[in-house]
């Protein structure tokens, strides 16, 4: 029980943090506009963290942090969903600019720890590398992440033992306590937000099977689990569950919410005609679990 917990602290912490930033982000650009509109106030700057200090019960220090941040950082479009706020603490304590473009990108590209990058930042990495190969690094592309690029085609769930009989539900139960095991499969940057997640459209309940949700977009992932072959009607009713999502729970700085249906059939034909002109925002995947050893079958061969 200590371990699931921690594993899902640890989930739920890599999807909050990118909501931290973008949050921070928003307070130092709202702090900001307010000391520029009484610039003409002397020590109103002060004035203003020490009374929003006491108002959101933070400390003072985060506050001039936050606001710093958003002047590093002017462009929400600049920040990375690769990066954490512990990583943007670290940055925002380099003056050159160019230096902190370097230690940012290495930071993506060699996917640093916080404790790696003061390391690095420690022994001056920046300072003893040759200008030209710091030139160079910054002509490499970073690694960008699509929609399409997140999802596999199959998914190996051979931690499930389940029998053709049981229903949706029982797969549903069978990754959850595996679901150490399941986001590995799923790939980096996932966490799980919640199960059964209720929504109501015209005074209907309906029930999503999975949320999650993906830091290198960032936007929510809806995911409906089917024990069978793909239907049409589950198209539509993602398709539902992410016109809902996109009005009603999508945050400004997210990208649109997009679905994801995992299924142990699905035809190909099936596919193509349902999903015309949503590709970019439904996605179709297999699962496949284990399967009985060729003894196991050759046994239940011999007596049919």
């Amino acid at each position: 029980m200590k371990d699931i917990l921690a594993i899902g602290h640890h989930a739920a912490y890599k999807a909050v943090d990118n909501f931290r930033v973008q949050t921070y982000w928003q307070m130092g650009e709202r702090i900001t506009r307010e000391e520029v509109r009484h610039q003409n106030r002397i020590d109103y700057s002060e004035y203003l963290i020490k009374n929003l200090s006491k108002d959101l019960d933070l400390h003072k220090r985060r506050l001039y942090e936050i606001v710093k941040f958003y002047k590093v950082y002017p462009i929400a479009g600049t920040l990375s969903a690769q990066l954490s706020w512990s990583h943007y603490i670290e940055l925002i304590g380099i003056i050159d600019d160019k230096e902190r473009d370097f230690y940012e990108r290495q930071i993506i590209l060699h996917s640093w720890s916080v404790r790696e990058l003061r390391s690095q930042v420690k022994q001056r990495l920046y300072q003893n590398t040759p200008q030209q190969e710091i030139e160079a690094s910054f002509q490499t592309n970073l690694p960008a992440v699509t929609n399409n690029e997140i999802f596999k085609d199959t998914y190996d769930f051979n931690f499930i033992k389940l029998q053709p009989t049981e229903e949706e539900k029982t797969l549903e139960d069978k990754i959850l306590h595996n679901f150490e095991k399941f986001l590995r499969e799923l790939g980096e940057d996932f966490a799980i937000l919640g199960r059964q997640v209720p929504i109501k459209i015209d005074n209907q309940a309906h029930y999503i099977d999975l949320v999650l949700y993906h830091r290198g977009i960032p936007c929510c992932v809806l995911v409906d689990l089917k024990i069978g072959k793909l239907d049409s009607r589950d198209i539509g009713q993602m398709n539902k569950y992410i016109g809902y999502y996109r009005r009603n729970k999508q945050y400004e700085h997210e990208k649109d919410t997009i679905g994801l249906i995992i299924c142990r059939e699905a035809g190909k034909e099936e596919v193509m005609y349902a999903l015309d002109g949503l590709e970019k925002k439904i996605f179709i995947s297999k699962y496949k679990i284990k399967l009985p050893s060729e003894e196991k079958i050759k046994e239940v061969i011999q007596h049919l």
